[in-house]
C-alpha cells in the first residue's frame, strides 16, 4: 500500500491550525522527516495510513514552529549581534530541530506497523 498525500485538507481535517500557505512551505520537510524515520516501510492497512498521516500534519507543526527551515541553520554552535554573543553546546549532537521532528513522528507512529526496523 503507497503513502498517502497528505493534503490541506486533511492537515485541517486532522485540527491543523496552520494557513493553506504556511502547511504547504513545511510540507516537504515534514514528509521527509517521516520518511526518513519509517525507511522503506509502507502502510499495512487504513491504522498504519492514519498514523502516517497524523505524523505528517504534526511535523508540518515542529517545521513551522521553526520557522518553515527545514531545520537550516539549526547547528549553529555560536552567534554574534554586536556586542551580544551566544554559544549552545553541541559538538555534533543532532539539533533540536532534528530531535523535535523525530519526537513527533514517533509519537504519532507508536503502535504502526512502520516504526519497525527488522526483517519481513
Amino acid at each position: 500500500m503507497p503513502l498517502p498525500s497528505v493534503t490541506y485538507e486533511l492537515y485541517k481535517g486532522q485540527g491543523g491550525t496552520l494557513g493553506e500557505d504556511a502547511f504547504a512551505a513545511s510540507l516537504r520537510a515534514a514528509v521527509s522527516a517521516v520518511r526518513d524515520v519509517i525507511g522503506y516501510n509502507e502502510p499495512q492497512d487504513e491504522e498504519d495510513e492514519a498514523a502516517y498521516i497524523r505524523a505528517v500534519c504534526a511535523t508540518v507543526e515542529v517545521d513551522d514552529a521553526y520557522g518553515a527551515s527545514g531545520g537550516i541553520g539549526e547547528a549553529v554552535a555560536s552567534i554574534t549581534l554586536g556586542k551580544f554573543s551566544a554559544s549552545m553546546a553541541g559538538g555534533g549532537t543532532a539539533s533540536l530541530y532534528d530531535a523535535d521532528m523525530r519526537r513527533a513522528v514517533r509519537r504519532e507512529l507508536v503502535g504502526s506497523s512502520l516504526l519497525y526496523q527488522g526483517l519481513r
